[in-house]
């Protein structure tokens, strides 16, 4: 993976997977807070935070997410982190993507007019020496 600019294109990828969010995702990857990287096969995008120990998915969209599984995964363990963090308001796409890895759903955000936010979890047992 690498990090890519925040592009008008990658907005119209990222835009399903923002809903209700976009301005606050833009602001945090413009700032730094998050970041956004594209797969080596280009074509999955993906906003990245750092929390601690717990590298968080805050916006994954494109195509092939069980084809970049490994990818998502071995960058984690390489920038040390403990566990990844999902947050999707399409769970089906997700626990698809991520079938036969030991994900766990750790709360169920409720929504009162779009569909509910679920956040799962995945530990790659690595340990954080920094990811600035």
């Amino acid at each position: 993976m690498r990090e890519i600019p925040l592009t008008s294109h990658a907005m119209q990828i990222l835009k399903p997977a923002l809903r209700g969010a976009i301005n606050k995702i833009k602001s945090e990857i413009k700032s730094g807070i998050s970041r956004l990287y594209i797969t080596d096969n280009n074509k999955l995008y993906i906003v990245l935070r750092r929390e601690n120990l717990e590298l968080v998915a805050v916006a994954v969209a494109g195509r092939g997410i069980r084809e970049s599984r490994d990818e998502i995964i071995n960058f984690a363990i390489n920038n040390q982190f403990k566990t990844i963090r999902f947050h999707t308001k399409h769970p089906e796409r997700l626990e698809k993507g991520l079938q036969g890895l030991p994900i766990e759903l750790i709360e169920v955000r409720k929504a009162l007019l779009s569909r509910d936010e679920l956040v799962y979890r995945l530990n790659v047992n690595g340990a954080y020496h920094g990811w600035a």
